[in-house]
Protein backbone atom coordinates (compact mmCIF):
# COMPACT_ATOMS: atom_id res chain seq x y z
CA UNK A 1 0.00 0.00 0.00
CA UNK A 2 1.27 3.46 -0.69
CA UNK A 3 1.59 6.13 1.98
CA UNK A 4 -1.63 7.92 1.02
CA UNK A 5 -3.65 4.70 1.36
CA UNK A 6 -2.67 4.25 5.00
CA UNK A 7 -4.21 6.53 7.61
CA UNK A 8 -3.53 6.59 11.34
CA UNK A 9 -6.23 7.80 13.73
CA UNK A 10 -5.23 7.71 17.41
CA UNK A 11 -8.29 7.13 19.58
CA UNK A 12 -9.21 7.48 23.22
CA UNK A 13 -12.40 5.39 23.50
CA UNK A 14 -14.10 3.17 26.08
CA UNK A 15 -15.79 0.51 23.94
CA UNK A 16 -15.36 -1.41 20.72
CA UNK A 17 -18.52 0.14 19.26
CA UNK A 18 -17.21 3.62 20.00
CA UNK A 19 -13.94 2.82 18.20
CA UNK A 20 -15.81 1.37 15.22
CA UNK A 21 -18.13 4.38 15.01
CA UNK A 22 -15.27 6.91 15.11
CA UNK A 23 -13.25 4.99 12.55
CA UNK A 24 -16.19 4.39 10.24
CA UNK A 25 -17.29 8.02 10.43
CA UNK A 26 -13.70 9.12 9.70
CA UNK A 27 -13.71 7.04 6.50
CA UNK A 28 -17.10 8.46 5.46
CA UNK A 29 -15.85 12.02 6.11
CA UNK A 30 -12.72 11.31 4.03
CA UNK A 31 -14.89 10.16 1.11
CA UNK A 32 -13.49 6.64 1.29
CA UNK A 33 -16.76 4.88 2.11
CA UNK A 34 -20.50 5.41 1.81
CA UNK A 35 -22.62 6.67 4.70
CA UNK A 36 -23.84 3.17 5.67
CA UNK A 37 -20.28 1.85 6.18
CA UNK A 38 -19.96 2.48 9.96
CA UNK A 39 -23.30 0.81 10.69
CA UNK A 40 -22.43 -2.19 8.49
CA UNK A 41 -19.05 -2.64 10.19
CA UNK A 42 -20.71 -2.55 13.63
CA UNK A 43 -23.36 -5.07 12.51
CA UNK A 44 -20.75 -7.44 11.10
CA UNK A 45 -18.54 -7.18 14.20
CA UNK A 46 -21.54 -8.10 16.39
CA UNK A 47 -22.05 -11.40 14.53
CA UNK A 48 -18.51 -12.13 13.26
CA UNK A 49 -16.06 -10.60 15.75
CA UNK A 50 -12.48 -9.89 14.71
CA UNK A 51 -10.53 -9.56 17.97
CA UNK A 52 -7.24 -11.46 17.96
CA UNK A 53 -4.86 -12.02 20.85
CA UNK A 54 -1.38 -11.26 19.50
CA UNK A 55 1.46 -11.74 21.96
CA UNK A 56 0.90 -9.26 24.81
CA UNK A 57 -1.46 -7.03 22.81
CA UNK A 58 -4.72 -7.55 21.01
CA UNK A 59 -5.66 -6.44 17.53
CA UNK A 60 -8.98 -6.29 15.70
CA UNK A 61 -9.68 -6.14 11.98
CA UNK A 62 -13.30 -4.96 11.67
CA UNK A 63 -14.56 -4.70 8.10
CA UNK A 64 -17.60 -5.13 5.94
CA UNK A 65 -18.57 -5.84 2.35
CA UNK A 66 -16.65 -4.01 -0.38
CA UNK A 67 -19.89 -2.62 -1.82
CA UNK A 68 -19.79 0.06 0.90
CA UNK A 69 -16.34 1.27 -0.15
CA UNK A 70 -15.45 3.92 -2.76
CA UNK A 71 -11.66 4.18 -2.41
CA UNK A 72 -8.82 2.00 -1.14
CA UNK A 73 -7.69 2.75 2.41
CA UNK A 74 -6.34 1.05 5.51
CA UNK A 75 -7.22 2.94 8.67
CA UNK A 76 -5.23 1.98 11.76
CA UNK A 77 -6.23 3.20 15.19
CA UNK A 78 -3.84 2.82 18.08
CA UNK A 79 -6.01 2.98 21.19
CA UNK A 80 -4.92 5.07 24.18
CA UNK A 81 -6.09 2.27 26.45
CA UNK A 82 -7.13 -1.21 25.31
CA UNK A 83 -10.83 -1.91 24.79
CA UNK A 84 -12.61 -5.25 24.81
CA UNK A 85 -13.52 -6.90 21.48
CA UNK A 86 -14.93 -10.38 21.17
CA UNK A 87 -12.51 -12.95 19.81
CA UNK A 88 -12.58 -14.16 16.23
CA UNK A 89 -13.68 -17.79 16.12
CA UNK A 90 -14.77 -17.90 19.77
CA UNK A 91 -17.40 -15.27 20.56
CA UNK A 92 -17.38 -16.21 24.26
CA UNK A 93 -13.78 -15.05 24.63
CA UNK A 94 -12.77 -11.41 24.99
CA UNK A 95 -9.61 -9.73 23.75
CA UNK A 96 -8.16 -6.48 25.10
CA UNK A 97 -7.40 -4.69 21.82
CA UNK A 98 -4.71 -2.02 21.49
CA UNK A 99 -4.67 -1.61 17.69
CA UNK A 100 -7.66 -1.63 15.34
CA UNK A 101 -6.99 -2.20 11.62
CA UNK A 102 -9.98 -1.23 9.45
CA UNK A 103 -9.53 -2.09 5.77
CA UNK A 104 -11.71 -0.32 3.23
CA UNK A 105 -11.06 -1.90 -0.16
CA UNK A 106 -13.56 -1.55 -3.05
CA UNK A 107 -12.48 -4.75 -4.83
CA UNK A 108 -13.55 -7.95 -3.05
CA UNK A 109 -10.50 -9.92 -4.22
CA UNK A 110 -8.08 -7.22 -3.07
CA UNK A 111 -10.00 -7.01 0.20
CA UNK A 112 -9.39 -10.71 0.91
CA UNK A 113 -5.74 -10.39 -0.10
CA UNK A 114 -5.21 -7.50 2.33
CA UNK A 115 -6.91 -9.44 5.14
CA UNK A 116 -4.61 -12.43 4.49
CA UNK A 117 -1.56 -10.14 4.51
CA UNK A 118 -2.62 -8.55 7.82
CA UNK A 119 -3.16 -11.96 9.44
CA UNK A 120 0.28 -13.02 8.21
CA UNK A 121 1.74 -9.88 9.82
CA UNK A 122 0.03 -10.70 13.13
CA UNK A 123 1.72 -14.13 13.10
CA UNK A 124 5.15 -12.55 12.53
CA UNK A 125 7.03 -11.97 15.79
CA UNK A 126 9.09 -9.08 14.39
CA UNK A 127 5.94 -7.28 13.25
CA UNK A 128 4.13 -7.76 16.55
CA UNK A 129 7.22 -6.75 18.53
CA UNK A 130 7.35 -3.57 16.44
CA UNK A 131 3.69 -2.89 17.29
CA UNK A 132 4.28 -3.53 20.99
CA UNK A 133 7.29 -1.19 20.98
CA UNK A 134 5.77 1.44 18.67
CA UNK A 135 7.18 4.92 19.42
CA UNK A 136 3.82 6.69 19.06
CA UNK A 137 4.71 8.42 15.76
CA UNK A 138 2.21 8.05 12.92
CA UNK A 139 5.03 8.02 10.35
CA UNK A 140 6.78 5.03 11.93
CA UNK A 141 3.54 3.03 12.08
CA UNK A 142 2.88 3.83 8.40
CA UNK A 143 6.40 2.65 7.50
CA UNK A 144 5.90 -0.60 9.42
CA UNK A 145 2.70 -1.30 7.49
CA UNK A 146 4.25 -0.36 4.13
CA UNK A 147 7.21 -2.70 4.74
CA UNK A 148 4.93 -5.62 5.58
CA UNK A 149 1.81 -5.22 3.42
CA UNK A 150 2.05 -5.47 -0.36
CA UNK A 151 -0.20 -4.00 -2.98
Amino acid sequence: MNNSEIQILKLDVSTDKEALKYMGDFLVFQGVTVKAFPEKVIEREATLPTGLPVQSIGVAVPHTDSTYVKKRQLLISPLKTPVVFRQMGDTEQEVNVSFVFMPAIPDAGEHLTLLRQLFTCFEDNQFTEALINWDGKKSSLKRLIQRNVDG
